[in-house]
């Protein structure tokens, strides 16, 4: 066979990124004296794949200088954009109420000076917005312009009674009181004051912004408010709901923890000086100095204040954590149940498909009897038409309570599930935690039976077991 010896000169070979951003020159050697490569045919191949951009000029001498081969040189390089800064909101009044009220020597816990409320004047300059950047464009290596993407343009949290300056940079108050931030959005409420109690003089108030109220809440009347609810008095068995947070400088009075009237419900915390035989729920933490034969809920903490801080009686369920200085009842006798690691609406659906079970269980025992009676007279033939049509009727409710039941059995199941997946969180004595407290933390529970002092209740591998007290 003939050995072809004809020269082969260098060949080019050039790639492009699939980002467009890099231009990559492989060359193959030269064979039998072939001709190595030249700037020319370099130049020839950029221009072929219409690399114009971040060409290396200084790579291509070194290239014809002193050649690799079956190496891939980097030709060009593009630019890549940068993408714009988001927007930054700078707020220009105090965000959040963490406020906590003074502790004295004694142990008690002054709830009369708490400085709840954040005024603001007409046009004062709520929030700052610094504008989202533009970003800067980018070329690819064929001279193709890269847009940025524009950074993240937040507005400004406008809500009720504020305004934008001219430059749409700046949110303002649109009138003088009471700003707070709910949800997203800055909203300055105006204050509904009433100078004595909520009686008859009065009626019941409902207000879309912030309830003050100087005397007392007497029995049977109702307040609501969007935003917040101060008492400098106290509430005697009276419904009370507020959107946002609710302070009562003395105390609630309720009804019993088993009451459908005097109810005090919040969208964000509740604190009162003392919570007795009534009915709380707070999407925030509570927090009194007593809480007494109550039915308390919170979607966070629920704590008994200062030294002398007591719970004692009824249930109380917190998502996280519930502290005390002395809990239940020097007297096992006093029952207390303390619930923490689950979503209290769930709780409140456990018990609440609990006692609905009870009842279907109670109804279906009451016509198994009389079922079992008729289908006897059937049998022996001595059934009158109008008990056949009782015993059908009869066959027909049990068999809609046995469906029901069954339905509610597998609701009351996913509930159990749900609330087993949780059950993080403690139950914290800081004194004395006292014999016939049940303690449930998630789906487990424990009835003690010994009193413990400086105490904390957590759930663990193995169950729900005591540790030294935890702040």
């Amino acid at each position: 066979m003939e050995q072809n010896n004809e020269p082969i000169n260098a060949a080019n070979r050039m790639t492009i990124s699939s980002d467009g951003l890099r231009a990559e020159l492989i060359i193959s050697a030269p064979q039998n004296g072939g001709s190595p490569p030249t700037e020319e045919k370099i130049r020839a191949s950029l221009e072929i794949q219409g690399v114009t951009y971040g060409v290396d000029e200084e790579m291509i001498g070194r290239i014809v200088e002193n050649p690799q081969y079956d190496f891939p040189y980097i030709m060009a390089r593009g630019l890549e954009p940068i993408d714009g800064t988001p927007s930054i909101l700078e707020y220009k009044i105090q965000l959040g109420k963490d406020i906590k009220p003074k502790e004295n020597p004694d142990g008690s816990v002054d709830y009369k000076d708490l400085g709840l409320i954040q005024n603001v004047k007409e046009n004062q300059v709520l929030c700052v917005k610094t504008p989202a950047g533009e970003g800067t464009p980018g070329y690819n290596v064929l001279g193709v312009l890269l847009k940025p993407r524009p950074g993240r343009d937040d507005p400004l949290p406008m809500g009720k009674n504020t305004k934008l300056t001219e430059d749409q940079l700046q949110l303002m108050a649109a009138c003088d009181g009471e700003v707070d931030l709910v949800g997203n959005k800055l909203h300055v409420l105006n204050t509904y004051t009433v100078n004595g109690d909520v009686s008859n003089a009065t009626g019941n108030i409902n207000f879309v912004g912030n309830l003050l109220i100087y005397g007392n809440v007497l029995t049977g009347f109702s307040i609501q408010a969007d935003g917040n609810i101060t008492v400098n008095g106290s509430v005697e068995d009276a419904n009370v709901s507020a959107g946002g947070n609710i302070v009562i400088k003395e105390g609630i009075h309720g009804g019993g923890q088993d009451s459908s009237q005097g109810v005090v419900q919040a969208g964000g915390f509740v604190k009162s000086k003392y919570i007795q035989s009534a009915i709380v729920r707070a999407g925030g933490d509570i927090e009194s100095t007593y809480i007494q034969h109550s039915n308390v809920q919170s979607m966070t903490n629920v704590t008994a204040m200062g030294t002398k801080g007591t719970l004692t009686g009824g249930r109380v369920v917190a998502r996280n954590n519930i502290t005390a200085a002395f809990i239940g009842g020097r007297n096992s006798a006093v029952p207390t149940t303390l619930e923490v690691g689950n979503n209290p609406a769930t709780v409140e659906k456990y018990h609440r498909l609990e006692k609905e079970l009870e009842t279907i269980e109670s109804q279906m025992s009451s016509l198994k009897p009389a079922i079992a009676m008729l289908e006897g007279l059937e049998q022996e033939g001595k059934l009158s038409e109008e008990r056949l049509d009782t015993l059908n009727q009869a066959r027909t409710a049990y068999q809609t309570l046995g469906d029901n039941m069954a339905v509610q059995q597998k609701e009351l199941e996913a509930v159990k599930e749900e609330m087993a997946s949780l059950g993080y969180g403690s139950i914290n004595a800081k004194q004395s935690i006292f014999p016939g407290v049940r303690v449930v933390i998630g789906s487990e529970q424990i009835l003690l039976e010994r009193q413990y002092d400086f105490t904390s209740f957590v759930r663990g591998g193995d169950g729900i077991s005591s540790v030294p007290y935890q702040a």
